[in-house]
């Protein structure tokens, strides 16, 4: 097999995994760094953006993730299939984008409501149902994932392929390397 169909493969499954529900690609895991200590979450994969090889999740303004990323936008994500034993590890950049009507108006009012839970995000509550959906203005932050490295596992009883792939802006460097 060729090295740039494979790391071509792994990531028309990540944008697949933005418009396919059923795809594990949907809900990558999300780690990001503050103060020497690694954080991580699943986020949902929202639109993959192949010129530019970047991914858009959402957030809240005033949640930890949020402020993470604008202290040190340096990030991975994580992708794994269990089925077709896939894992492929992105390491990025998170950039905030300044225009979100498009994204918010595709929200459904139910998605909407994720986005003005009071108390803020981590606020301790004194049950498991006591928050509400009333905040004055929407806190909702449409993040960007530029991918910097790609490194592509592919688990198999007939042996393992392992590729990393560089992106540069122009650019991509694909190899092999040992699984």
């Amino acid at each position: 097999m060729n090295v740039t169909i494979f790391i071509d493969d792994a990531l028309k499954t990540i944008q697949r995994g933005t418009v396919d529900r059923k795809s594990p690609f949907k809900l990558p895991a999300l780690s990001s760094s503050i103060d020497n200590k690694v954080f991580q979450r699943i986020v949902v994969a929202r639109r993959f953006i192949e010129h530019d090889q970047s991914l858009i999740i959402y957030t809240d303004h005033e949640s930890q993730k949020y402020h993470q990323l604008k202290t040190n936008p340096l990030c991975s994500l994580l992708f794994w299939d269990s089925k077709k034993r896939l894992q492929v590890q992105v390491a990025g950049e998170a950039y905030f984008l300044d225009d979100k009507s498009d994204y918010w108006d595709k929200l459904n009012e139910n998605q909407k409501k994720d986005y003005v839970i009071n108390p803020l995000p981590g606020s301790e509550i004194s049950s498991a149902d006591g928050y509400s959906y009333d905040s004055t203005k929407p806190r909702f932050e449409v993040i960007s994932i530029h991918f910097k490295t790609l490194d592509v596992l592919e688990l198999s009883p007939d042996g393992h392929r392992r590729a990393k792939s560089i992106l540069n802006k122009n650019d991509r460097e694909d190899f092999w390397v040992a699984p």
